[in-house]
């Protein structure tokens, strides 16, 4: 394997890893306030360009007869591969947002960062024709980088599947900003996409289906936001829980009752005895809902 390729493939994952951690601490650490969309960041845009012309620098250092057959690109039946992307992108987007709403409700609002998704929210209808390039370009830098690189440029020494599951480990720890379940379901996506990739030879097809991902995403971000904030932050266990009720203070008020009563109603012949008073808590926890 050419040097270039190696060290240039591992080192570019490498400084997107790091800058994703630097990203995390500093939105964790609130040193960093998202101001405008992300996406209509010119020098972003620029740099992500940069990335780009970079990758596929890397694939053309690959030492091979034909790079195509490694990385995907160009695709040979485009059509097909943009309509199976499409169909791959809008089940993908419906399941993961099944999910996500299912484990938010469940364990909280911990467990997922809504701080990105925010910063790429249109304001206006010419926000949302001009952020469909840097989007674009934003999801071909991964995919060329993740799939095209990792797995079809190291198919040459290393098992693809073993770099289809690696590279999804990366690609989901890379989302940390997102929180936990970020991680977790863009890991899981992002084996998805490897195996598309492994299976149909095919760069265009996962670029298409991360594209549908992304846009539908936001399309419905404004949405799924206000539901988001509307929730309540405890998890749906914590919610369903009885509350604790003391009743230690009607029980010494009942004894108290009763001994008075006792005192005044004491003769030779028998003292009547008198059972505690406890109100059992399931009739006086309330019932608990689950907002939408």
């Amino acid at each position: 394997m050419n040097p270039v390729f190696l060290i240039g493939t591992l080192g570019l994952v490498a400084f997107l890893f790091w800058a994703a951690y630097q990203s995390d601490r500093a939105l964790k650490t609130k040193k960093v306030e998202i101001k405008g969309n992300l996406l209509l960041s010119v020098p972003e845009f620029l740099f992500k360009l940069v990335l780009l012309g970079i990758c596929f620098g890397l694939a053309n250092s690959l030492t091979v007869e034909r790079v195509d057959k490694y990385i995907g690109w160009p695709s040979k039946q485009p059509i097909a591969d943009l309509v199976i992307g499409l169909v791959i992108g809008l089940v993908t987007v419906f399941a993961v947002n099944v999910i996500s709403i299912a484990a938010i409700r469940i364990w909280g609002k911990g467990i997922y960062s809504p701080q990105i998704i925010k910063g790429m929210l249109p304001r206006n209808q010419i926000e949302w024709l001009l952020i469909i390039p840097p989007l674009f370009v934003a999801v071909a830098v991964e995919e060329m980088l993740f799939r095209a690189l990792l797995i079809g440029g190291f198919s040459t020494v290393v098992n693809p599947w073993v770099m289809a599951v690696a590279g999804s480990i990366i690609f989901g720890v890379m989302h940390a900003p997102q929180g936990n379940l970020g991680i977790i379901l863009v890991g899981i996506v992002g084996l998805m996409f490897g195996t598309v990739f492994i299976l149909t030879n095919s760069l265009l097809i996962v670029i298409v289906a991360h594209f549908t991902i992304n846009f539908l995403q936001i399309i419905r971000a404004k949405e799924d936001l206000a539901w988001y904030e509307r929730l309540d932050d405890r998890p749906l266990l914590a919610r369903r829980q009885p509350p604790l009720v003391d009743t230690s203070t009607e029980a010494d008020e009942a004894d108290a009752e009763f001994t008075a009563q006792s005192a005044e109603e004491v003769s030779d012949e028998t003292i009547q005895s008198h059972p505690a008073v406890v109100a059992p808590l399931s009739t006086l926890s309330p019932k608990s809902t689950i907002e939408d």
